[in-house]
């Protein structure tokens, strides 16, 4: 009887449980009824203060177990030495968790201490972020260190490479690879990063407040102001900087706070982090862990403490009903300032970042966000965050990098919480990324909420509904669970058909800013089609696709390159050409510079070449979509990637199984992939249409736009043409053309040429007169200057041009 009761108790702490750790029960059940079934009655009935203490702290191992992926925490020690006192388990050990838990610590610190690393604390209380073992060798500091170690099990699991295991894994793998080879020889560990100096962050802050124009239209009441309270604007940290535009990037962060004649004001966001767990407090003595960090700016010492970040979290009027209060055990000298958000004013696309390289990963409200809080409001926009705190009371953090990525760094954060409010934007593309995220996050416990409400003159975000007076705890209210994505009613696509009739330029997907043709026919880049991209050989399909995804990566569309025909190095040195307006190859000394403006593009490269086997492919794509929120993936070329599967009739079949699946993964995830082929070979150029593809007919069948990439006039001609032969969305058809730019190494959109008709004279012996001649130039549909004849040749005066 004592034993049933005992294992009710169990399952019913399992039972509460958030629904994200649900997957946990079952084999934690069987566990203890194993466990259970060894124990000895007289062990059960004896009464001691400390079995009560050890079931109690079975439990709370148990419902504090890692839920991320795969990486299931095991507790250390066996399971029955965590219900039994020590000295009573049947194989008569005598091991207790407190003595497991004292030397997995002690050996993290060894190792870790001998493979000289500098462990970071993570976004939860008890994380380290540590090098991965299998993928940090090669990398830099910056990105080696991506493994997520949990310092109570020992469970590590990298958001890299997806690796996971338990300790005894993570230092058999260690042992394999070197992590020394990241760190040069004259220093004995990892150099700590930097840290914002407080009194820096403190005069950001003040600036804010002695802008009269940008403060009154953040904290203002009248139209077009957004209605934000200076207490809960301090609360998150929010500043204001002045930049030099004439300077690419920020090297003193005291010129970000005086400014200079050339300075341009913007909003500076911090994002914030732990500065130490408990198992970096108690290391302190220890060489492992240091968390003294050189200041970015002078003035700081160690003994100033986190005067900002308290003066963030901390609660300036009790009347407006914030709760600013921390978990227990969590001070507010344990949070800190890793990386700085700043944001044009006046100017749309000033976007930067201090440090440029994130080396510790940081959310913006961080430090806001209590763990005793069950909820919590995930938006798009820093402002946004700080609305929805300041009307609906729920701790808010925004999207680190733009308004329609989750990285798996950011999600272990939200890992804890049991409601999480999805608030982007209220627009095509923000509802496509909050379905995404959900799925990322658990559909069971995300609510997205939807600003506008069906109305199509709505706000589109929690701010601008701020601004103009709106209820934002009423339109928090109104959030609704994502419907599965199999089975759907009409009252499902009522609001969705209504607004597609009703907006139709609403529903136009992310548009391009070098081919404004490209939008006139296709009306942007939209989610879940496929498109095929075809030419002859050296026409110049891969320039134009790599400049085409370049330019809708800069509109924040996070896009995955899949070149099996040229190395990633070769494509990267000619994307960043394309990205710098020039050829970067002939000024080496702006390579730093144009490196480090292009790697803060969320652009993302397959470690493929040649033929691949497509399963293997759809695998590292789907990865790419979960980790990296990849909306666009581009595959050059499928010929390369198939050649070597299948040989003779065989390798049409395997094509257009390829393709098929291309098709199903771009309609089941929602991303754009685009497909670059060839043509056949024994078609001749000028009579290519949409059969003239190489492959079956399944490849255009299956895809939603087909495009063909022509010459226009001779070979030496740089004038190209984009034969739209398939549109699916609207049925638009037609020919863009575009003209290659050697100093850019990109395409620029040209009108389209003007074609000369045939005229036929008949030579007499009566020259013409004026009046015949502009008869025949009538005929001719055209004046006799600057007319282009069928090869693409300007053809001049008529004294110039041949007479046919």
């Amino acid at each position: 009887m004592l034993r049933n009761s005992l294992f009710r108790t169990a399952r019913s702490s399992l039972r509460s449980m958030p629904p994200h750790r649900a997957g946990c029960r079952p084999s934690l059940l069987c566990e203890a009824r194993r466990f259970l079934a060894t124990v000895k009655a007289h062990e059960i009935l004896e009464e001691k203060p400390a079995k009560s203490t050890n079931s109690d702290q079975w439990l709370k191992t148990v419902q504090g177990i890692d839920p991320f992926g795969k990486a299931q925490a095991r507790v250390y020690g066996s399971s029955t030495s965590a219900l039994a006192e020590e000295g009573s388990v049947p194989d008569g050990t005598t091991t207790c968790p407190d003595h497991h838990t004292h030397e997995l610590e002690h050996s993290i610190r060894d190792f870790l201490s001998t493979t000289r690393q500098r462990p970071r604390a993570g976004l939860k209380s008890d994380e380290l972020v540590v090098k991965c073992p299998v993928c940090s060798p090669g990398k830099s500091r910056r990105l080696a260190y991506s493994a997520h170690l949990n310092t109570n099990t020992g469970a590590f699991v990298c958001t890299s490479c997806f690796e996971q295991g338990s300790w005894d894994k993570y230092q058999e793998l260690a042992k394999r690879r070197n992590f020394q080879n990241t760190i040069p020889k004259s220093r004995a560990t990892d150099p700590p990063p930097f840290e914002f100096a407080e009194a820096t962050l403190m005069q950001l802050q003040n600036n804010l407040l002695n802008h009269e124009e940008i403060s009154a239209a953040l904290t203002g009441h009248d139209k077009g102001q957004l209605r934000l309270r200076p207490e809960v604007l301090a609360q998150y940290g929010v500043g204001l900087g002045f930049v030099d535009t004439t300077i690419p990037e920020i090297l003193d962060l005291e010129s970000l706070v005086e400014g200079c004649d050339h300075s341009v004001p913007c909003l500076v966001f911090p994002r914030t982090a732990f500065r130490t767990n408990s198992f970096i407090e108690s290391s302190k003595d220890s060489s492992v862990v240091d968390t003294g960090r050189p200041a970015l700016s002078t003035g700081r010492t160690r003994s100033q403490g986190s005067a900002a970040i308290s003066s963030m979290i901390e609660d300036e009027s009790d009347s407006t009903g914030i709760a600013a209060s921390l978990s227990d055990g969590v001070s507010l000298s344990e949070f800190h300032t890793v990386q700085l958000k700043i944001v044009g004013w006046s100017i749309a696309d000033l976007e930067m970042y201090v440090p440029v390289d994130e080396a510790q990963t940081g959310l913006f409200g961080f430090h806001v966000a209590s763990a005793e809080s069950p909820d919590i409001i995930l938006t798009g926009h820093e402002l946004d965050a700080v609305a929805a705190y300041q009307e609906t009371g729920i701790p808010a953090v925004s999207l680190p990098k733009g308004p329609y990525q989750l990285p798996l760094d950011a999600m272990r954060a939200l890992e804890r919480y049991e409601r999480v409010y999805v608030w982007l934007d209220d627009d095509h593309q923000g509802t496509a990324a909050a379905e995404l995220i959900t799925r990322k996050l658990g559909v069971d416990r995300c609510l997205v909420v939807r600003t506008k409400g069906g109305d199509p003159q709505g706000p589109k975000s929690a701010s601008i509904a701020l601004a103009r007076g709106m209820d934002l705890t009423s339109i928090l209210e109104r959030s609704q669970p994502v419907q599965h994505d199999k089975v759907l009613d009409f009252s499902a696509l009522r609001e969705a058909v209504k607004f597609e009739v009703t907006n139709p330029d609403l529903i136009r997907g992310v548009e391009s800013t070098d081919l404004p043709g490209w939008n006139a026919s296709f009306k942007g880049l939209r989610p879940g089609e496929l498109t095929i991209l075809s030419g002859a050989t050296g026409s110049g399909k891969t320039t134009v696709i790599s400049q085409m995804s370049l330019d809708f990566c800069k509109s924040g569309v996070s896009t995955l390159w899949g070149s099996f025909e040229i190395p990633n190095v070769r494509l990267a040195t000619r994307m960043m050409s394309q990205f710098a307006k020039r050829d970067v190859s002939k000024e080496p000394g702006d390579i730093d510079y144009w490196s480090r403006k292009f790697e803060q593009l969320p652009m993302y490269f397959l470690k493929f070449h040649g033929s691949t086997k497509p399963d293997t492919v759809l695998e590292t794509m789907r990865h790419a979509v979960y980790a990296y929120d990849v909306k666009h993936i581009i595959i050059d070329n499928l010929q390369f990637m198939m050649s070597m599967q299948a040989k003779g009739m065989d390798k049409y079949d395997a094509q257009d199984a390829a393709i098929a699946t291309f098709r199903q993964f771009a309609t089941d995830e929602g991303v754009h992939i685009t497909v670059v082929a060839h043509l056949r070979k024994d078609q001749p150029a000028s009579d290519v249409d949409i059969n003239s593809i190489f492959g079956s007919a399944k490849v255009t069948q299956e895809a939603d736009n087909v495009v063909i990439l022509q010459r226009h006039g001779n070979s030496d001609s740089k004038v190209r043409c984009l034969n739209v032969l398939k549109n699916r969305f609207d049925g638009t058809l037609g020919k863009i053309y575009i003209s290659y730019n050697p100093e850019t190494l990109g395409f620029t959109e040209i009108p389209a040429p003007r074609k000369r008709k045939s005229i036929k004279i008949v030579k007499s012996a009566v020259r013409l007169s004026m009046a015949d001649r502009l008869v025949a130039e009538a005929e001719a549909g055209g004046s006799f200057e600057n007319i282009i004849d069928d090869q693409g040749n300007e053809l001049g005066h008529e004294s110039e041009r041949p007479l046919r």
